[in-house]
């Protein structure tokens, strides 16, 4: 009888895994070697372990990456978070476990393919990576076209970062590899480097490349710039504000402004008698 049991994610994912992922040992090893230096965030750290037990995936040998990345929430606040990405043969060691992968196959090419070009679109012809994943329960395989124009991660002057620049079909046949497996194997909620302007070298580790876009954003900055708005809007008001923990909260005599209030998208809280706006 094999080690093994079924797990459902959050998503309704099934994956097949073995009983046993890391002890508490491995564990503490990982949360020392494996997250950011000076990680503090241990939600964060948590969330990143509980989606690597999930799908039974061990940083230790590489099948899973806790990488730090800037990203937008829904209100355009700027958050510095750890995120966790898995490689292709990530994707490959769930798809294997099903008990139904039947092999894949991975091809590039230049093809023609639609792009927006100043409005217009257009035939071009680009870098196409091809990837085809067969189960052994179906007769046809799931087949993804990935162009490269699509998933360049480049530059702020345009051009590609490193890793695109030095192994463009590499990294193309990644992104195609790891859509074809998610596609295949009905898993969702997982992203690999490749796909989110983060390469792999040649040894296993990540690299994150400091010329994209993404590297180079300042979140404070970029959050204060929100605020500045809002100040802006309030001025016209004859108030001001104060930020702090994802908040905006309303300075100054608000009696009358009730309705421009509301349509700035702040609340008035009764019990404290402020006025606020999440940000974050």
């Amino acid at each position: 009888m094999k080690n093994e049991m079924t797990v459902k994610n959050s998503s309704g994912n099934v994956a097949v895994v073995g009983e046993r992922w890391l002890n508490d040992q491995e564990i503490e090893f990982v949360k020392k070697q494996f997250f950011p230096p000076n990680t503090t965030d241990n939600m964060e750290v948590q969330y990143c372990l509980e989606v690597a037990k999930q799908f039974n995936l061990n940083p230790i040998t590489k099948q899973i990456y806790f990488v730090p990345r800037k990203a937008q929430d829904e209100n355009n606040v700027w958050h510095e978070k750890i995120e966790p990405l898995v490689g292709r043969d990530g994707f490959l060691a769930i798809a294997h476990r099903t008990g139904a992968f039947g092999g894949i196959e991975t091809t590039s090419t230049l093809k023609e393919v639609p792009t927006l070009d100043k409005g217009q679109w257009k035939m071009k012809k680009d870098l196409v990576g091809i990837c085809k994943v067969w189960r052994t329960d179906s007769e046809m395989p799931f087949v993804v076209e990935v162009a490269y124009g699509e998933y360049v991660q480049t530059k702020r002057n345009g051009d590609p970062t490193k890793f695109w620049m030095d192994k463009p079909d590499t990294m193309i046949k990644k992104v195609a590899e790891s859509q074809a497996l998610r596609k295949a194997f009905n898993i969702s909620g997982l992203y690999s480097p490749e796909e989110v302007g983060v390469g792999i070298d040649d040894r296993g580790n990540v690299a994150i490349d400091v010329e994209t876009v993404d590297a180079s954003i300042d979140v404070k900055a970029e959050n204060q710039k929100l605020v500045e708005n809002e100040m802006a809007a309030l001025t016209q008001l004859g108030l001001t504000c104060e930020f702090k923990d994802g908040f905006v909260k309303v300075v100054g005599k608000t009696y009358g402004k009730t309705e421009q209030l509301k349509t700035l998208g702040y609340t008035y809280h009764s019990s404290k008698q402020i006025w606020v706006k999440k940000l974050s």
